[in-house]
């Protein structure tokens, strides 16, 4: 084995540097994984385009590899050569959030991430060393394509059990990008029936091509009307605002039904944007508002298994798969609205 590996650094808006660094050793409780695919998400966008300025940073949060070491403490039903899935969150298990079971919003995790010489999860490199509580063994037949879409499924997994999404539940999927896209799949499976709002035209004819029961385009009527008017007056039982935009929470919560959920997935830029909701909705309808952000390990554990199992077709999401080496190109492909999943491979 090579004694160095390259890694991508995210150095300033539209900048990339590559750095040749020593394959680390892993520690007791640590385990070395060999990269073979890093999906390109929103994050790595918004430091690529300048949106999120926090530089130097090592991206790549959606990862799959295969294992190449473990500590000599680490007790797990793996072995060199499996696939893995990476969760490079980092969580403490001390903190209050931790001990309260909120794992994935750990009160240390940015302390945790800024551990090493650049901060960031580090996954768009030809190596990850990683705790052991952060590797999941896939399945060996699994392509890593689809392996390292396991986070993202993960987040989308924790989404629905927030919003307690059921059976026959009028559920609106407000945006068709890649994960709101994931959140139809998964919400079919339960058997909701699945509205789409979306003003792309391809995006559209995507969401149409997935079998939801409709799909409306909030530019040609207004957002509440459509949607009373596929529930008979009633409202949605759960909306999933997976847009960025702040204007579509206050819509979510005039089209929701009595009791029930507006979920944020998405985080809304600019982080400071602001919102008017007339407050006795949630007092005269009993109505929601959440949200969720990142996956805790049980969501990782499900999602990596729904893939392993082959219970989810990815391929119409993954776009584009280029090497390593073309990583400046697949970030620039990413920010495309014609595009879902880019992947990186090494």
């Amino acid at each position: 084995m090579a004694h160095t590996y390259t890694r991508a650094v995210f150095v300033a808006p539209r900048q990339i540097r590559f750095d040749e660094v020593p394959i680390p050793e892993p520690g007791p409780h640590q385990a070395l994984v060999r990269v073979h695919a890093c999906a390109l998400c929103t994050w790595e966008q918004r430091l690529y385009s300048g949106e999120e300025r926090h530089y130097p940073l090592l991206g790549g949060h959606e990862v799959a590899g295969e294992l190449v070491k473990l500590g000599s403490q680490v007790y797990m039903d793996i072995q060199p050569g499996d696939r893995v899935m990476a969760s490079t969150l980092t969580r403490c298990f001390h903190c209050e959030a931790c001990r309260r079971g909120l794992n994935n919003i750990c009160d240390n995790q940015r302390k945790l991430m800024n551990a090493g010489d650049v901060p960031g999860p580090g996954g768009l490199a030809e190596y990850v060393l990683l705790d052991d509580y952060q590797v999941y063994k896939a399945s060996n037949d699994a392509p890593y394509e689809e392996i390292c879409l396991s986070e993202p499924l993960a987040c989308v997994v924790r989404s629905l059990k927030q919003s307690r999404v059921q059976r026959g539940d009028d559920a609106v999927v407000i945006g068709a990008g890649v994960m709101g896209l994931l959140h139809v799949t998964l919400l079919k499976q339960i058997g909701a029936r699945v509205i789409v709002s979306e003003i792309d035209p391809a995006r559209i004819e995507f969401a149409r091509k997935m079998g939801v029961h409709a799909v409306i385009n909030p530019k040609e009527r207004p957002f509440v009307d459509q949607i009373r008017e596929l529930t008979n007056g009633r409202g949605a039982d759960v909306i999933y605002c997976a847009v960025s935009i702040a204007s579509v929470v206050e819509e979510a919560v005039e089209s929701v039904a009595k009791g029930g959920r507006v979920h944020l997935y998405a985080s809304i830029y600019p982080r400071d944007a602001r919102i008017t909701i007339n407050p006795n909705l949630f007092h005269s309808k009993e109505i929601v508002l959440t949200g969720t952000v990142s996956q805790d390990q049980e969501d990782v554990r499900q999602a990596v298994r729904i893939i392993s199992q082959g219970q989810i077709n990815l391929k119409p999401f993954i776009s584009l798969v280029l090497p390593f080496e073309r990583l400046d190109e697949g970030m620039q492909a990413a920010m495309r609205s014609d595009t879902y999943r880019v992947i990186v491979t090494m």
